[in-house]
């Protein structure tokens, strides 16, 4: 049955099977139906409307007048039980509007639960993720649960430029796309740090043209870092509930993208030197074990380099120690420059670092020589104290087949670093 405000449009089935056919296929406002059909009876027939139109009321209207059938219809799902004998036109009004409401009602009240629950799972894993990027699809997940209908992207800003790098499937082609900071809706949610809903494709195009197929959306700031985006193609799709429910959601990812950040500059700190952003000392056994039982597994050779600043006193004494420390870090990035990523660079004590070089072995002296006689380094400290610093270094391989220890190898070559300084 079919309401509007002037008359009832009503339509009819014979039977149960042909009611629940016309119930997949159309919408209707209430449904009206007896318990006893031609191919159902009894409370089976409440249960299978019940299940097949959700959020649609039925009302239970029959011959019978039992208290216990009532009561079953009830909690069935049934909004009303009426008695055909005992019935009035103006109640089975009455019963319409009011079960109408009631399923609304009821309906909304079902879907606010459904989405408290679907919010504390969420919040519950995002306490426990370690990585920005499960963080950032798991919110987006759990979006689409919430608003299973719309489409979802997380854009990070990085050197002033935001990147898409998150999204539900319908948007995974995304994934890369980057804009700028002062451009569009997630710019300006980015550097206003506050949300934005639009309603209709006019907002959309003030707000941002790279999309002309979008319609509505919500643009919520994720703390400092990034941008959440909800997205739909169709004009005015989200309510103020939905934007209050998402900036929860997006709550909760902040405090977890914020614990992350946080958890993570910690960790840099108890493992790098403050000053040069070498590693510490702290950190050197770790790396030790770690490439030993590599170099072991795989029956390869590790290279290792002591390196000292000559005449480091006498530069903090004639300079200062404030232009020391320019030294220092300036020293510590050219043998970063001057090593590979899988490399180690360690600072071992005030002014000597060791370098720990994966899998080279013998051509660590390559490696040495090239420190040692580049240009780079003299040239910035020239310009600093008016004469180049130099280095000194002495190297040393450990191979996983012989029977010297590590211990062995450091120590030869710390001894090399000092016959290199001696002999200058």
């Amino acid at each position: 049955m079919e309401i509007s405000t002037e008359q009832f449009h009503v339509e009819r089935a014979d039977n149960l099977v042909s009611a629940l056919e016309r119930i997949e296929e159309q919408n209707f406002d209430v449904i009206i139906a007896d318990l006893n059909l031609p191919d159902s009876s009894g409370n089976d027939t409440t249960v299978q409307i019940c299940r097949h139109a959700l959020d649609v009321p039925l009302i239970v209207l029959t011959e019978i007048d039992d208290e216990k059938t009532e009561l079953n219809a009830l909690k069935a799902g049934a909004q009303d039980f009426l008695v055909k004998g005992k019935l009035q036109s103006d109640s089975l009004m009455r019963a319409i509007y009011h079960s109408i409401e009631r399923k609304q009602l009821d309906w909304q009240l079902r879907l606010a639960r459904r989405r408290l629950r679907i919010l504390h799972d969420a919040a519950s894993k995002l306490e426990v993720c370690s990585m920005k990027a499960k963080a950032f699809q798991l919110a987006i997940d759990s979006a689409k649960m919430l608003l299973p209908n719309s489409m979802y992207q997380i854009l990070t800003e990085k050197n002033g430029v935001l990147t898409v790098t998150a999204t539900s499937p319908e948007l995974s082609d995304r994934i890369g796309n980057e804009t700028n900071l002062d451009f569009g809706l997630a710019g300006m949610t980015f550097a206003e740090k506050r949300t934005f809903q639009f309603k209709s494709h006019n907002d959309m195009q003030m707000m941002n043209r790279e999309n002309e197929s979008f319609r509505s959306g919500i643009s919520i700031s994720i703390g400092s870092e990034a941008v959440f985006q909800c997205i739909s193609n169709e004009p005015d799709a989200f309510t103020n509930d939905d934007t209050n429910m998402l900036e929860m959601l997006v709550g909760h990812l902040s405090g977890t993208v914020d614990r992350i950040s946080l958890e993570r500059k910690l960790r840099n700190l108890a493992i790098h030197d403050p000053l040069t952003g070498a590693f510490n000392r702290n950190f050197f056994q770790i790396a030790l074990n770690r490439e030993k039982l590599r170099a072991e597994r795989y029956k390869s050779s590790i290279g290792f380099l002591m390196v000292d600043i000559d005449n480091f006193k006498e530069i903090n004494d004639r300079f200062g120690h404030l232009m020391g420390d320019k030294i220092l870090r300036e020293v510590a990035s050219y043998l970063s420059e001057s090593i590979r990523e899988t490399d180690y660079l360690i600072r071992y004590g005030g002014d000597e670092f060791l370098m720990i070089l994966i899998e080279t072995g013998q051509t660590a002296l390559i490696v040495r020589d090239r420190i040692i006689n580049g240009s780079k380094l003299a040239e910035k400290t020239t310009h600093l104290i008016g004469s180049p610093v130099t280095l000194s270094i002495g190297q040393a391989h450990w191979d996983s087949e012989t029977v010297i220890s590590i211990r062995e190898t450091l120590a030869e070559a710390d001894r090399r670093m000092y016959e290199h300084k001696k002999n200058k």
